[in-house]
């Protein structure tokens, strides 16, 4: 891929990795020999900048034509020039790093990035090899936004000592956010300061369904074409088969979560109010948890996560209202809404246009969900109500295994401190960690799709029936056997993280476990391990949560070999199995 670049793409590649090392290096305390390299790579970084400007105006058949054409991008260079010319002068003349204000050095990091960001989409070669994959276009979006949230939140306002976060935790916060998974190594409501939780804000509502998602809904609302290669990236993102229809889709799936994260923003208001006032802190703080609890995120701006008001039915039920509704996938809440206005069409004897029932999939993903939801309920109950919810009355100890029963598939909120839970609790939770949230949807975990279409292949077993199915719809042996790869996918993920867990950290191996599923099933539940994390076990969690936002599927599909399907057919063996 490298060697189909010109001189100018693997130039800008390289300017962009070191720029990237710099950001990086910067936001730590460096010693004198690490000091004097951050100036040559700064210089290093100009001269690249620099040397790519000069070489497009001196290639170019039309010099003033280049000069107009690239305007922006020149003066850039020459802004990016007069800003570092700036702090340099400034660290080599002695000025202390506090007296030399922190505008420059914000402008100068931004600029870079935006810059060499932008640079780099104009390899084309590299960006054309790399975007016919959808799985991989979709990764390495991921790992943009995770790059710049780090970035962020390792900057100054990020925290209220203004020192920022230090790296690792920083990608852990921003890997955690991006991925909707809600583990914290930093309290949100006590060492991040205001922008840090605006930053946070931004990652989840950004990764709950992918900046690629808001990219082509821009595009698609501004009425700009998108070429036959983007729509397919944004259908396997959305598991959206009808291309036809991808745009009006699109502007569906947007459209309801800013309305249902309104309409729960506006839900929560009025007990945040009553608890620190009218104003904007309170319009945040609805705001906030609205967003994270749909996008099934589980990050809390109380320390104690919702733990103050697990005797408040209001606040309870309208977050299990939004994780629900986050969890259960677009394509279900589309039809619950068609469905909806047909019966309200009925009802106020307006004859309803024929519309096609449930599809198999909203069947499968309502039926196996409220199972869920109800065995959740109840076993959280027998196992808890004279556990850590003795002290509870009757009516909160129902709403708290409500609770616990929908925010264990990926939401991450708690009620009930989660280090008081018994083993056979947490071992019961795993489980339910584990299967997660429908696909398409903002939740993590194997999904209740793939549940439903193993349950159905060992049911058309024990039927003895040639084809699974559920209900009157067959499964394709196709879904069965992606479901069954996600499956193994997802025990082998477990085994090896709960495997290298063990070894960088101490305590006993069920909270392990436990800390490993709920990294991998994006759910953010902890029973407090994740604090004291070293750091080589903080490494494994963010990949684990990376691996479980992403999905199975999508990392197998990017690491796959390029290429068309083989349709070479070879003769049965003789196999013994069993």
């Amino acid at each position: 891929m490298l060697a189909s670049m010109d001189r100018r793409g693997r130039l800008v590649l390289f300017a962009f990795t070191l720029s990237v090392a710099g950001l990086f290096l910067e936001q730590t305390e460096p010693s004198p020999s690490l000091s004097v390299a951050l100036h040559v790579l700064d210089f290093a970084v100009l001269g690249l900048i620099l040397w790519e400007a000069a070489a497009g105006i001196a290639g170019a058949a039309y010099r003033w034509n280049h000069v107009r054409r690239n305007a922006p991008s020149l003066l850039f260079a020459l802004g990016f020039t007069a800003l570092f010319a700036y702090t340099k002068y400034q660290a080599f003349s002695g000025v202390p790093e506090v007296a030399r204000g922190l505008l420059p050095q914000l402008l100068r990091n931004a600029f870079l990035v935006l810059k060499i960001a932008g640079r780099v989409r104009r390899l084309s070669a590299f960006a054309e090899k790399f975007s016919v994959h959808p799985a991989q276009t979709i990764v390495a979006s991921f790992l943009l936004v995770i790059l710049t949230g780090s970035l962020l939140l390792m900057m100054p306002p990020a925290t209220p000592d203004r020192k920022g976060l230090g790296f690792l935790d920083a990608v852990f916060t921003s890997t955690s956010a991006v991925c909707v998974t809600g583990l914290v190594v930093a309290d949100t409501a006590v060492d991040l300061a205001v922008p840090g939780q605006l930053v946070v804000l931004a990652l989840i509502q950004i990764g709950g369904l992918g900046i690629m998602a808001y990219s082509f809904f821009g595009l698609f609302a501004l009425g700009r074409k998108v070429s036959i290669r983007d729509r397919l990236t944004v259908s396997y993102m959305l598991s959206e088969d009808d291309l036809r229809g991808l745009s009006a889709s699109l502007r569906r799936i947007v459209l309801y979560t800013f309305a249902i994260e309104g309409l729960g923003a506006a839900a929560f208001y009025p007990r945040f109010a009553a608890l620190g006032g009218h104003g904007w802190e309170s319009v945040f703080r609805a705001l906030f948890h609205a967003v994270s609890a749909f996008c099934n995120a589980g990050f809390a701006l109380f320390s104690d996560s919702l733990e103050s008001f697990r005797s408040d039915p209001w606040i309870v039920l309208t977050a299990a209202a939004l994780i629900i509704l986050g969890g259960i996938s677009f394509g279900v809440i589309r039809d619950g809404l068609r469905s909806a206005g047909a019966a309200l069409g009925a009802l106020f004897g307006r004859r309803p246009a024929a519309l096609p029932g449930p599809s198999q999939n909203t069947r499968a993903v309502v039926t196996i969900t409220l199972a869920l939801l109800a065995s959740g309920l109840g076993g959280f109950y027998l196992l808890e109500h004279e556990g850590v919810m003795a002290s509870y009355g009757l009516g909160e100890q129902y709403l708290a295994a409500f609770f616990q029963s929908v925010t264990l598939r990926t939401a991450g909120f708690n009620t009930v401190p989660f280090g008081a839970l018994r083993d056979s609790t947490l071992l019961f939770m795993i489980v339910f960690m584990f299967i997660g949230g429908a696909s398409g949807s903002t939740a993590g975990g194997i999904k209740v799709n793939s549940l439903a279409a193993i349950g159905a292949y060992f049911a058309s077993f024990f039927r003895r029936e040639r084809t699974p199915r559920i209900g009157g719809w067959s499964v394709a042996p196709e879904k069965v056997g992606r479901s069954l790869l996600v499956l193994a996918f997802g025990l082998a993920a477990v085994f090896l993280g709960v495997f290298l867990l063990t070894l960088t950290e101490g305590g006993d191996f069920l909270p392990l476990l436990f800390e490993t599923v709920s990294a991998f099933g994006t759910v953010g539940l902890s029973t407090g391990l994740t604090s004291g994390l070293s750091s080589p076990g903080k490494i494994v969690i963010i990949a684990l949560m990376f691996l479980g936002r992403l999905g199975p599927l999508t990392i197998l599909s990017a690491a796959r070999k390029p290429g068309k399907r083989t349709e070479v057919q070879y003769p049965e063996g003789d196999l013994a199995v069993g």
